[in-house]
């Protein structure tokens, strides 16, 4: 009986909407933006951030790290906590109850292949003997790392990745027992992973983490990308809270500090949290939230623009549902008719928007693949089940939110008053006041929305204009990494990065080259210094700076000139005498006007105090900080590479062309004058500098993208919404307007009446729409706006007056039209009904 009622209703809408096909196409055409980009963007959060791993029982897989409570959320890992060695590890794992197995392991790392004589550079993670058995997955061919394989000096074992076993070994059956070359050594292949599982980013292969790395006492200096201190996940025993381990791991990093003080001093803290927030890290998760919230936004406007098209209908359609009423119609009866009518629009706007939604995943999984730098490969964007039910709830609301008040004004209407041919009760006065309040929710809407836009948009940009100090194209880079199997020792690299550099600079093609351990001409060292002469009571009170390890002839390769003093020598020994270079905003900062010239300062090691260094020249500022951070300052130094004693195992080498040559040309002749000094040694990571940073910063322009269009769509729709509110307000006050002109009112008059009501609307709607935006972000907190925010003033007021000014100039153009037809009507037809 319900079943046959509720057929009924929509047999019932269906007839209606086919009459009002005008309507009908355009609600559908509004909710199905709303609804696709809210499905799209939901298909994103759902894979990044509420799917999670296919794991056994992975809520209790967790991230371990320890914490500085007095350091900055930025030198914490924003709250995830650091390791800062191998042996932190060892020390925490050992008496530690919480777990069932932990483990260590180095992610995204560089391991150096060769297989019958072809070396090949793999992106390979260092493990632990657990690190399998803790996430519940066992090799589909031979078996998995043991304690023994995992000890320094054994022989040397990996296991393939299913892709690479497949690519590159043919997918060969027998391939557990081959011999390889990993990182200079001989080594023996003794498994083979599942397809698809590349944990935990990217994963190709992996190799045992003691194996490659033997523990080091705590202190020894590491620096960027030569750091072999682990990251650390566990599984929680059954029926442990993630309170109770981060209970006993605050306890353990309060007695590793106080047993280890010149290291671990300042740890006296510990977090502990689930393994998918640490490998997603907070600006990734608070980006996706924050587009859901936006093209959430997009669909309120939406739904506001369908419900301002549903009272303009209660005019037209009130004397039938005067009518009904007569027949006998209860209120909940036509209330229910008039949902039942949203519904079938908004699930036609559903169809259209899952419609869209494929397309548009489609596109965003294309435009992802295609990053220089791939997302972990478990997230997996696709619309399933709970996408699906993301959709049916947004679908309900859009139902709701743009039905259920036309519904219910159409059905209070006076049955007798609407039978009259000039009647007007108070239902038109209701709802030209409910149609005025939705234009300004429409416009603090869309005018929250814009800004954050703006911002985020303002934000990229800024990391995309960065200046770098030097022509990024005139130069051509790639990564070679000196792994200890081939060369073991700080001299054995010495000596390689001696000869390559005679090769390289004896080679016709090159005018200049250098070497630098920047990681892609974009990232590298950062940690503590001292100044001599200044006092440091705490260890926190030392500065915070950019160092960098370069050879002699940098600078010129660059481009670049000294401005006092030299440039580094390949005599230039830690052994002899400790030197530095500092840029200019070093130099600035520490000693204004005067020479920094023979003044002293260090790498600051608790563990190993390093040596005093001598400065000996002062050179141009180059961005040393990369595109993201913006809590350190540009003041920076560089130390000499072939001369310190610090453990180097990667470099970067850096060739200018001669005169009439292309840059971007020379990664051939790069790649065979490197093989020709090692032809074990591979090369990667290859290209200019401009190529690198327009690499690493890819993903930031996709987002920016997405900005622009929830911001493009939402301007869009409060431009037509306005628009049609302002034209029903003057077809619903014709009568009004003609007793006006009777009365003696000019045109003139007419025009700024209408004018000022828009005006009203807009001044409202933009002061809470700035307003509430601004509050949210105050709310924030500066320290959570600069994860997402790069070197933007959240209140800067020129973004304020932007979307004000762009929000004014599309009311006045939506309120001129209906102004001027308002000062256009005849008082003798307008009168003709009364």
């Amino acid at each position: 009986m319900i079943l046959d009622s509720v057929w009924q209703d929509v047999r019932i809408g269906l007839r209606v909407l086919r009459k009002d096909k005008t309507f009908c196409f355009l609600a559908v055409l509004v909710l199905g933006l709303g609804i696709g980009g809210a499905t799209t963007q939901f298909t994103v959060v759902n894979a990044v951030a509420l799917r999670g791993f296919s794991f056994p029982h992975p809520e209790q897989l967790m991230s371990v790290g320890l914490i500085d409570p007095q350091a900055s959320a930025q030198n914490n890992n924003f709250g995830f906590g650091v390791i800062p060695s191998a042996q932190d590890y060892e020390d925490l794992r050992s008496p530690q109850q919480s777990f069932a197995m932990m483990a260590a392991y180095l992610t995204g790392s560089t391991v150096n292949v060769t297989y019958k004589t072809n070396p090949q550079r793999y992106t390979g993670g260092y493990v632990t003997e657990d690190f399998f058995k803790i996430l519940g997955v066992s090799a589909i061919l031979g078996r998995d790392f043991t304690a023994d394989d995992n000890k320094p000096g054994a022989p040397k074992v990996t296991i393939l990745g299913y892709e690479i076993w497949q690519r590159d070994f043919n997918g060969d059956p027998n391939i557990v027992g081959q011999n390889v070359r990993i990182n200079g050594k001989a080594a023996t292949i003794v498994g083979v992973m599942p397809r698809n599982f590349k944990f935990p980013i990217s994963e190709e292969l992996w190799v045992p983490y003691y194996n490659e790395f033997p523990l080091r006492p705590r202190g020894d200096l590491q620096v960027g990308a030569n750091n072999s201190a682990p990251a650390v996940l566990g599984r929680l025993k059954s029926g442990v809270t993630i309170d109770q381990a981060n209970s006993e791991f605050v306890g353990l990093a309060r007695r590793l500090s106080q047993d280890s003080p010149k290291t671990n001093q300042a740890l006296v803290s510990a977090s502990v949290r689930p393994l998918l927030h640490a490998l997603t890290g907070v600006q990734l998760r608070q980006q996706v939230w924050g587009m859901l919230a936006a093209v959430i936004l997009v669909l309120l406007i939406a739904c506001v623009n369908v419900m301002n098209m549903q009272f303009g209908r209660i005019t037209l359609r009130a004397k039938e549902v005067a009518i009904r009423g007569a027949l006998g119609a209860t209120h909940w009866r036509i209330v229910r008719q008039m949902l039942t009518e949203s519904l079938v629009v908004a699930s036609l706007g559903a169809i259209a928007g899952v419609v869209i939604a494929y397309w548009a995943v489609d596109m965003f999984v294309q435009a992802t693949n295609s990053l220089p730098f791939p997302l972990p490969y478990w997230i997996q964007f696709k619309i399933d089940g709970p996408v699906f039910a993301f959709t049916v709830g947004v679908t309900l609301l859009a139902t709701i939110v743009s039905g259920l008040v036309p519904a219910w004004l159409s059905a209070r209407g006076n049955a007798a008053e609407i039978m009259k041919e000039g009647g007007r009760g108070n239902t038109n006065r209701l709802v030209n006041a409910i149609t005025r309040t939705l234009v300004v929710a429409q416009i603090a809407l869309t005018a929250a929305l814009l800004i954050s836009a703006t911002l985020q948009i303002k934000s990229i940009r800024n990391q995309l204009s960065l200046n770098y100090g030097y022509d990024e194209k005139a130069v051509y880079t790639a990564r070679a990494g000196l792994m200890e199997g081939a060369y073991p020792t700080q001299d054995a690299r010495r000596e390689f990065f001696i000869r390559a550099l005679r090769a390289l600079r004896n080679n016709p093609q090159f005018d200049s080259v250098a070497l630098s351990s920047r990681f892609r001409m974009t990232f590298d060292g950062q940690g503590q210094y001292e100044v001599d002469g200044r006092k440091y009571i705490q260890d926190r009170d030392r500065p915070l700076g950019n160092y960098e390890f370069i050879s002699d002839n940098y600078f010129a390769t660059l481009g670049l000139k000294i401005l006092e003093g030299r440039d580094f020598t390949i005599d230039d020994l830690d052994a002899k005498q400790p030197v530095a270079i500092v840029n200019s905003s070093f130099a600035r900062k520490y000693w204004g006007n005067e020479s920094a010239i023979g003044r002293r300062i260090r790498i600051y090691n608790p563990g190993e105090p390093q040596p005093w260094r001598t400065i000996v020249g002062v050179v141009p500022d180059t961005l040393m900080q990369g595109p993201f951070d913006q809590q350190t300052d540009g003041a920076g130094f560089y130390v000499p590479l072939l001369g310190t004693d610090s453990t180097l195992r990667f470099c970067t080498i850096i060739v200018r062309p001669r005169l009439g040559q292309r840059a971007d040309t020379l990664g051939p002749a790069l790649s065979k004058a490197v093989a020709e000094v090692d032809s074990n040694l591979p090369t990667y990571f290859a290209g200019t500098p401009a190529q690198m940073h327009n690499d690493i910063l890819g993903a930031n322009r996709i987002v920016v993208t997405l900005f622009g269009i929830f911001g493009a769509v939402a301007f869009i729709l409060s431009a037509v919404g306005l628009y049609g509110v302002m034209s029903f307000s003057v077809s619903q006050r014709t009568q009004e307007f003609g007793i006006r002109m009777a009365l003696g009112a000019d045109a003139r008059r007419i025009f700024k009446m209408v004018m000022t009501q828009g005006a009203w609307q807009l001044g409202i709607g933009l002061c809470l729409g700035a307003g509430a935006i601004a509050i949210l972000l105050k709310a924030a907190g500066s320290t959570a706006i600069q994860t997402f925010l790069f070197k933007v003033n959240a209140f800067d007021p020129s973004i304020y007056f932007l979307v004000a000014g762009l929000l004014t100039v599309v009311a006045a153009i939506s309120c001129f039209v209906p102004a001027r037809r308002a000062t256009r009507v005849d008082p003798v037809a307008a009168l003709r009904y009364e």
